[in-house]
């Protein structure tokens, strides 16, 4: 078992919640179309906007287009046209006055262009090109983009029994409930952006016509371990190949059964989080599909140091002749294997690599490892920390020369201005090796290599400094989880008051900087290795709004009305938010991904595994910082 002296216990209780699902159709045919949007709900009352006015004994004024109306218990209704709001009451046909009575709320009709209208039973929403007003009372109210309306050309309304109302415009479907904008566009929801119907159902879910189909939206009672199994489904059906857990691709847009395996540049990292996804499943859970999944990953880990003959240098990736399987980046970093006919690995290996490699193995011996299998793993971290000390804190692979990014040397780190931005990073991962290595094999070359980076190159101070912002360097996503996977080890296992203030110096500084991410990986792992407060309801919030659908949907957020954008561009040029979106709102992507790009995807020529999910999941479970409330 893993354990901390030094913690406390926090714990979050979570139940049921509602899942989001999307059921889309393509289709255009008219008949079918008619019958799943009817011209109104079932058992209105048929009136057109004719008959109102003849009614009224009433005429449109000049040039004025009618565009929607509403009729109310009272019997009396509201028109919408392109030159405002009118109000038949009896025999009447009134201009509604787009200003407002109440003195301590100065908006009006944003809009005399009304597209839609929606009663409930506090008043009458009005739909403009411009926002949406709220009218009751003789009182108007407007939300706009800095209210939180994602889009402000709005062209249908429709107000459901639960009292949420939904929007159409020609860029998606919104959802207002209990105060919370929910933003719907792209694949993942949409067949298509452009909302043409809407039709709300007695439970709450919506149907919303497009241009090209139609999409059902519904809100499914789930619990954590349920959404954890679905996950789970959907990395056995297309991402486990042999043990090596990845995303994968798909041949045709959309279509999972046209997936194709990856053998991607870092089966090794990717992997190792699978792994301690499924050893903390088994530490909580005990079953023996968790053991089996992260045994079967762990032997194929181990396999990456065995296929190269290379004493402790462990390939990148490796795939076998005949495989079905997408070979990243094909060329000259691939090398046949020397002891297994037919297999070629990858070179070139990074430190993304050893860091996962490491974290798995520590992981995994801990909580799963039977006595063979903890010698297997003992044998290869020896063997691989030997070759990092044997090659001066490097990695070199079978051409004889160092890789490009497998560098932890003094030299280098500390006397190399252009490795400054990668040294506290990568004084990190060394440190969290060597004291992996020192757990699990007790060498004392292991205790000295520890001790002479700290205390004759500085390297526990070099922590301090491990996340860089511009100026002094890029924010870069993929160190953020590179460090996360360093942290957990070094700090489990450093029992130094000393040496661990500076390694919680150094976490502290980065998790100020990572909090407003609100990552159930990041916050529950600062958790788990401080025990101090960790937001874990916005973390159990992200896991409740991470999407049923793993598919690479492109997703687009950059024209949207209530968002700041950032005027500084990501990493690569990207554009970026001020805050975080809802993963639902977003491109489905891992841990190394900035969470503040406001546009992403591939138009679903790929899916994700769900490790990105299982591992925060099962961590936050294991360390006892979230519980799952017995139902019924």
């Amino acid at each position: 078992m893993i354990t901390n002296a030094f913690l406390p216990v926090l714990t979050l209780t979570v139940g049921t919640f509602l899942q989001e699902m999307a059921t889309i159709s393509i289709s255009l045919d008219e008949k079918t179309d008619r019958n799943v949007f009817p011209p109104r709900p079932e058992g209105a009352v048929s009136l057109s906007i004719d008959d109102v006015l003849s009614d009224a004994g009433a005429s449109l004024p000049e040039d004025a287009v009618a565009h929607a109306m509403v009729r109310l218990p009272d019997g009396s209704a509201f028109i919408g046209t392109n030159q405002g709001l009118l109000h038949r009451i009896g025999d009447k046909l009134l201009p509604v006055l787009p200003t407002t009575t109440a003195l301590n709320i100065p908006d009006g009709l944003l809009d005399p262009d009304i597209r839609a209208l929606a009663a409930d039973s506090g008043g009458l929403w009005v739909g403009t090109a411009r926002g949406l007003n709220y009218y009751a009372g003789e009182t108007w109210f407007a939300f706009t983009g800095h209210d939180g309306l994602p889009v402000c050309d709005i062209t249908h309304l429709s107000v459901g029994t639960d009292g949420a109302l939904w929007i159409g415009t020609p860029q998606g479907a919104i959802r207002l409930h209990a105060g919370e904008w929910r933003y719907y566009a792209g694949r993942r929801w949409l067949p298509d952006d452009h909302v043409t119907g809407l039709q709300v159902g007695a439970n709450g879910d919506c149907r919303i016509r497009t241009a090209t189909g139609s999409a059902q939206i519904t809100f499914i009672p789930m619990t954590f371990a349920q959404k954890a199994a679905h996950y789970e489904s959907i990395t056995a059906a297309r991402h486990n190949r042999a043990g090596y857990v990845t995303n994968c691709r798909l041949i045709r847009s959309g279509d999972l059964d046209s997936f194709l395996y990856e053998a991607s540049d870092n089966d090794g990292l990717w992997t190792s989080l699978s792994i301690c996804a499924e050893s903390f499943r088994y530490g909580v859970t005990g079953e023996a599909e968790a053991r089996e999944l992260a045994g079967r990953s762990l032997h194929a880990l181990l396999d990456l140091v065995r296929v190269t003959a290379i004493p402790g240098f462990p390939a990148r990736a490796l795939i076998r002749v005949g495989e079905r399987v997408e070979q990243s980046d094909p060329g000259p970093n691939w090398f046949p294997s020397p002891v297994e006919p037919d297999l070629l690995y990858k070179n070139d290996t990074s430190s993304d690599e050893l860091a996962g490699h490491y974290l798995a193995w520590y992981v995994y011996s801990t909580l799963v490892a039977d006595a063979d299998e903890r010698a297997a793993i003992v044998a290869t971290c020896r063997a691989v920390t030997d070759h990092i000390l044997n090659h001066h804190y490097t990695l070199v692979g079978p051409t004889g020369k160092r890789t490009t990014w497998g560098v932890w040397s003094p030299e280098i780190l500390n006397g190399d201005p252009d490795w400054a931005a990668e040294r506290g990073l990568n004084s990190l991962e060394i440190l969290s090796h060597l004291k992996v290595a020192i757990h699990l094999c007790g060498d004392a070359r292991f205790v000295e290599a520890y001790q002479s980076l700290i205390v004759q190159h500085g390297y526990a101070l070099n922590t301090v400094r491990q996340k860089l912002l511009p100026p002094d360097g890029e924010n870069n996503h993929s160190d953020d989880e590179l460090a996360a996977c360093a942290y957990y080890p070094l700090l489990m296992l450093e029992m130094d008051p000393a040496l661990r203030g500076l390694y919680l110096l150094s976490l502290e500084r980065t998790q100020a900087v990572l909090r407003p991410e609100r990552s159930p990986f990041y916050n529950f792992l600062y958790g788990a290795l401080t025990g101090r407060s960790c937001d874990a309801e916005a973390a159990a919030q992200w896991l409740r709004d991470a999407p049923w659908d793993l598919r690479h949907w492109t997703l687009r957020n950059s024209h949207r009305a209530d968002i700041l954008p950032d005027p500084e561009p990501g990493r690569f040029g990207e554009k970026q938010a001020r805050h975080v979106l809802s993963p639902r709102e977003r491109c489905v992507s891992r841990w190394n991904h900035n969470p503040y790009a406001l546009d992403g995807g591939s138009d679903g020529m790929g899916e994700e595994d769900g490790a990105f999910w299982l591992l925060p999941y099962w961590m936050g479970r294991y360390h006892g910082i979230i519980s799952e409330r017995e139902e019924g």
